[in-house]
């Protein structure tokens, strides 16, 4: 069935509200963000907000889902460079929605919704992970398990001020790129 114009404006107002959204929750940080404000960013009445969304937790889904979905879209384009140049490529693209990253693992007690997106988002760059992996030879029980480590190095490389040196380090140790230190026995 074709979509009618109200379902063609509801959508034109969405994507509005969530690009207000986006741009606050990025400059300003979540917890700085108010409804009001973003509602005054998107040209709509506060209480505008709550027929798309709601709360600010759906709010913030949409704009991580939103930025995911870009980058996922732009990263179709690298899968034929090394699996350490694809996560250099994605650390840097996260790089601008680092506070939203640490806002997510500091909700993750307080919000169901907040907390079921993470977990999508872990099976998802696990996927992605062992699929590479996976196709370069791992066997799929190993390319599981280094999935579930580099999903966690992400993390941690987002959450954490490294420089571009170390991240480079521990991204090509990760991949089997780099120097990997002996460790005496």
């Amino acid at each position: 069935m074709a979509k009618n114009k109200r379902d063609i404006d509801r959508q034109l107002k969405q994507d509005e509200i969530e690009e207000a959204a986006c741009r606050l929750f990025l400059s300003q940080g979540y917890d700085a963000t108010s409804m009001a404000s973003i509602a005054t960013s998107a040209g709509v009445a506060p209480n505008t907000l709550y027929w798309y969304f709601a709360n600010k937790d759906e709010m913030l889904i949409a704009v991580l889902n939103r930025l995911v979905k870009q980058a996922l879209t732009a990263h179709a384009g690298l899968l034929d460079q090394p699996l350490s140049a694809q996560i250099l490529w994605l650390l840097k693209e996260f790089d601008q929605a680092s506070k939203l990253v640490m806002t997510v693992h500091g909700r993750l007690e307080h919000s169901p919704v907040i907390r079921d997106w993470h977990a999508q988002f872990h099976q998802m760059l696990d996927g992605l992970l062992i699929a590479q992996l996976t196709a370069q030879g791992m066997a799929p029980e190993q390319a599981s398990v280094m999935a579930t480590v580099g999903t966690y190095v992400v993390e941690g490389l987002l959450s954490h001020p490294h420089s571009m040196q170390q991240r480079e380090t521990v991204v090509k140790w990760l991949t089997g790129t780099g120097h990997r230190p002996t460790v005496p026995a």
